[in-house]
């Protein structure tokens, strides 16, 4: 089982790629299996090609994001984050909060990621 601290690792790895915009610091936290349900109840993203398509598409729309971690909690092989993300798109942003859980394979690599948040947790800001 991997330690709290590479746990707190990889977390922080994943958030810390989305606010230098560093594509390859996100896939380097990931497992070669690791699967995405962002939201919970769609359908899962599945490996790392998988997560790089996702990452495209993202910041296909974003011309930056801001992650803030306002919370992170480690037991067992997990981590739940709480979040706020500020999504910038030209003219307009999206505030959004919620919770990330993660689980960490033995290597300190991300295999899980589930996202948690519903449209009472998205405020839009400008035009389109």
């Amino acid at each position: 089982m991997p330690g709290a601290d590479q746990i707190r690792s990889a977390v922080m790895g994943y958030v810390d790629s989305f606010n230098q915009k560093d594509r390859a610091k996100f896939l380097s936290v990931l497992a070669d299996d690791v699967r995405q349900i962002d939201p919970v109840g769609s359908t899962p993203n599945v490996g790392r090609p998988a997560l790089a398509a996702f990452w495209d598409k993202l910041y296909e729309q974003s011309e930056r994001i801001e992650f803030r971690v306002v919370d992170l909690v480690v037991t067992g092989d997990e981590a739940a984050l709480v979040f706020h993300i500020t999504q910038v798109a030209t003219g307009s942003s999206a505030e959004i909060d919620g919770i990330d859980v993660f689980q960490v394979d033995d290597g300190g690599r991300i295999k899980l990621i589930k996202g948690y948040s519903d449209q009472d947790h998205v405020k839009l800001r400008g035009g389109g």
